[in-house]
């Protein structure tokens, strides 16, 4: 069994994909999607990365989630971990994927834990022990936190919505829970397990980086794909309990949720 890790990057990220990068090993490939916006960018490529274990490929433009879908045409079995240029992973983040997938012939995704620096809050509030992970209940992984077995994806035909995520016309972010969402309702099997794999520092914005109307476009387009027709009287309740406390925020309650409903409408039409 071999993990591929499927590293995408943009312009000068590629000067950071050494430092996530291990010692050389039989079972572990890396394949990084190198996506520029000029042409220049190209000559940023360390010779760090030109290791036996390490595949570079280039697409021009932007947008993430189109450089999710376009790493993962290059990898067709084994498993996949989704991975950034600004992670660290640990000496054993290998063994504990590929150990959990041999342990568990059941599951098709495995999630996991991202761990802060010292000094930092926890990442997110994650569940206290193992459990199967289903699309009506779960704690919304991140991508460095999802690993999956390729077959099992690539022929149920899933791949990344590019309607979603960083450098996408409208939304900016919810294209890890499309994808996993789009596993569930394929009938794969997804679990959590409690185990850190990766270093990342929180990076928190507060509370204000859900209040741009980029981020509340999302939420509302992410509300109807889940919900239907029932996001708009949701994200009534939703508007009046961010804005209830009286807490001063960056736009109104008003054009907040002006823009909610443009995501629902937008996700609506193009769905």
């Amino acid at each position: 069994m071999v993990l591929h890790v499927l590293v995408c990057t943009l312009d000068e990220g590629i000067t950071r994909v050494p430092h996530l990068l291990k010692p050389e090993r039989e079972d572990v490939r890396y394949v990084v999607s190198f996506q520029y916006s000029d042409e220049k960018f190209l000559s940023l490529i360390p010779d760090a990365l030109r290791r036996e274990d390490v595949r570079i490929v280039t697409l021009p433009g932007r947008g993430l989630c189109r450089n999710r879908n376009h790493v993962m045409t290059f990898v067709n079995d084994g498993i996949a971990l989704i991975a950034d240029d600004d992670l660290f992973y640990f000496e054993d983040t290998f063994d504990t994927i590929l150990d959990t997938f041999r342990t568990h012939e059941e599951i098709d995704l495995a999630f996991f834990k991202t761990k802060t620096p010292d000094g930092e809050p926890e990442y997110r509030e994650y569940p206290s022990i193992e459990r199967a992970y289903t699309r009506w209940k779960g704690y919304a992984p991140c991508s460095r936190e999802i690993a999956f077995r390729v077959e099992a994806v690539k022929q149920k035909g899933i791949w990344f919505d590019e309607r979603f995520g960083l450098g996408s016309a409208r939304l900016s972010g919810g294209e890890e829970l499309m994808f996993v969402d789009a596993c569930l309702k394929q009938g794969l099997q997804a679990r959590f397990f409690p185990k850190y794999i990766v270093l990342h520092p929180c990076m928190s914005n507060g509370d204000s980086s859900a209040f741009t109307l980029r981020a509340a476009m999302t939420m509302g387009a992410l509300c109807h794909h889940f919900k239907g027709w029932l996001a708009f009287p949701a994200m009534v309740k939703f508007t009046w309990q961010a804005f209830r406390k009286g807490e001063k925020r960056p736009v109104s309650p008003f054009k907040y949720y002006i823009w909610l409903v443009k995501g629902i409408l937008y996700e609506r039409a193009t769905r």
